[in-house]
């Protein structure tokens, strides 16, 4: 037996004997990789042990599971040298470039591993972080992630606590100038919403030194129509959700708004960390985006109807026989304008559904009556293409949708996999229940979609190919307007493909539950829709009321009120808490 071979056998014996490999998870060591998640603002944190055949996780933040073929994993050459591996881009580097985790889930981009010993100084595994997009990492960062690295080493081999947090003392400097030198706003905040600590960063997008923040409710910096949003956040961080998001304005001491989308984590028992990233700029251009968008698309729908209709009669010969090129360009011509009033429509269409201003309004429905719907629009297409349709859906079922809007998106999916499908080949649809939901899945036989390009395809004016909107036609819109329809209804929706091998999207729905109508109330429009999506995932009817006084003069009868406000008025029905919506009576 080699040297090399002695070598590893007495690293896997020294592995082993920590009898740790395939156990249960551990604070210890959880805390670990939500704490290097949070420093180093990365996605995805594990501490990774490598034996024979496969690397394993101890814990593991941003990654669903546990294990995975040591010959893909980035720890197993990590732990080849003593010092840290660092990979600033995957794709650039031939060591990692075809590796299935940079080509597939969870599309690894950056990793950083600092390799963790045994007390007999074998390197059985690493602390690493790993982010899907190319990143640096200063030096600063690298001595942070060499610290965790040692407390981990001191939880792996039974050290004294004592111990591991004199270590974690000794690296506080540098947890501090990485805390301070962030380009994005970084804070600390306690179980009850005040501030621990604040970066300069946070600081300078507020406009209030740190010393004037530390101790204040988070509340008294946000503007008060986003303040009932940060106990909600807090509550889903303490139900266990690992990573929460949203969006919030600020309020300056000048009253200047800056609006923020903050990330938080929970750092430990009582204390949270927030990642804030200004974000008015964006605000201010998705604004004049959607104003541009409504008012081009108003103004200019008159004049195509107009110009469509003259073409469509001079196309007709109204106005006499055309000479054969003048007939072919007016063919051309009206095909091209009914294009642009279709862009148009699904333009005005999307921009409409994301702003809210789309009324969806849920009742029973069998998923049959859909799928008729939905045959009656598309099969003249799928007859044209040569593309066979399938149908499928049980007759029992019943689904709490708005039958329109369904079908509209269902529409766009159909006609979006017949287009792309072979002649000869078949498009299947079929509606079923999975986990106390309806699942709706659309498949074709066509090319595919490539794994980086699944997320990608329900933005808008997004095809795998550039040429797509030339070859196949279409507005590049009819996946966004999907996406938004099902938003509306509290469901989900993905696509699932392997390039080469058709594609399959799917979305969810809720199951009609006939219990009885919830009505929800919040002084916030925005907090009004959220509610609504909440219940309608329960299958309930929705009335959405602006007032409690409007609540309270309505003649309809009501299982529960929802909400997360004060109610400044008696509504005269039962309510329930949003945090409560699991305990809706029946």
């Amino acid at each position: 037996m080699g040297v090399v071979a002695t070598r590893e056998a007495d690293r896997l014996a020294a592995l082993r004997s920590l009898n740790i490999l395939d156990t249960p998870s551990e604070e210890r060591f959880d805390r670990l990789t939500r704490i290097a998640a949070a420093a180093f603002d990365a996605p995805i944190s594990t501490v990774t042990l490598i034996d024979e055949d496969r690397q394993w996780h101890k814990a593991c933040l941003g990654v669903s599971g546990r294990e995975d073929d040591r010959a893909v994993s980035f720890s197993a050459v990590a732990i080849e040298r003593p010092e840290p591996l660092v990979v600033n881009d995957a794709c650039e580097d031939p060591r990692f470039a075809d590796n299935p985790l940079v080509t597939g889930a969870p599309n690894i981009r950056f990793y950083a591993g600092q390799p963790i010993t045994t007390v007999d100084g074998f390197r059985v595994g690493t602390l690493c972080v790993i982010d899907t997009r190319p990143r640096e990492f200063s030096t600063e960062q690298l001595a942070l992630l060499q610290d965790l690295a040692r407390i981990a080493e001191d939880e792996l081999n039974h050290k004294e606590l004592a111990e591991a947090l004199a270590a974690w003392r000794e690296s506080e400097q540098r947890f501090r100038a990485v805390f301070d030198a962030a380009a994005i706003g970084i804070v600390l905040v306690d179980g009850t919403g005040r501030f621990i600590e604040v970066n300069a960063a946070y600081e300078a997008m507020l406009g209030i030194p740190a010393g004037e923040l530390r101790g204040l409710p988070a509340a008294s910096v946000t503007h008060p129509a986003d303040r009932d949003g940060d106990p909600a956040m807090y509550e889903r961080l303490r139900r266990g959700e690992q990573r929460v998001r949203r969006e919030k304005r600020y309020v300056r001491p000048d009253g200047s708004v800056v609006w923020a989308s903050v990330t938080a984590s929970l750092l430990a028992p009582g204390v949270s960390i927030g990642m804030v990233e200004d974000i008015t700029e964006r605000k201010e251009i998705e604004r004049i985006k959607d104003e541009l968008v409504s008012v081009v698309g108003h103004e200019l729908r008159t004049p195509l109807t107009s110009i469509r209709g003259s073409l469509g009669l001079l196309e007709a010969g109204v106005a006499g026989a055309l000479p054969p090129e003048a007939q072919e360009m007016v063919v051309i011509a009206r095909q091209n304008t009914e294009r642009l009033a279709r862009l148009v429509d699904d333009t005005l269409d999307l921009e409409r559904l994301q702003a809210g201003r789309v009324d969806v309004d849920p009742r029973p429905v069998r998923p049959a009556e859909l799928l008729a719907a939905t045959a009656q629009v598309v099969q003249p297409v799928a007859d044209e293409a040569g593309v066979d349709l399938r149908w499928e859906a049980p007759e029992s079922l019943e689904l709490m949708a708005d039958p329109d809007r369904i079908v509209q998106a269902l529409v766009n999916l159909v006609a979006n996999a017949i287009k792309f499908s072979p002649a000869g080949t078949c498009v299947r649809t079929c509606v079923e229940t999975r986990d106390g939901e309806a699942l709706v899945s659309v498949a074709d036989d066509g090319r595919g979609i490539p794994a980086d390009q699944l997320d990608a395809v329900f933005e808008r004016f997004q095809q795998v190919d550039a040429s797509d909107r030339r070859e196949k036609g279409g507005t590049g819109l009819g996946l966004a307007i999907s996406r938004a329809i099902v938003d509306q209804h509290a469901g989900r929706i993905w696509a699932e493909s392997e390039s080469g091998q058709g594609a399959t999207f799917r979305f969810t729905l809720p199951l009609y539950r006939a219990e009885g109508t919830v009505a929800v109330y919040d002084r916030r429009a925005t907090g009004r829709e959220e509610l609504a999506r909440a219940v309608r995932r329960h299958g309930r009817r929705v009335l959405i009321f602006e007032s409690p006084e409007a609540l309270a003069a309505s003649s309809e009868r009501f299982v529960a009120v929802v909400t997360d406000a004060r109610l400044d008025a008696d509504p005269g029905v039962p309510v329930l808490r949003s945090g409560a919506l699991g305990e809706l009576p029946g």
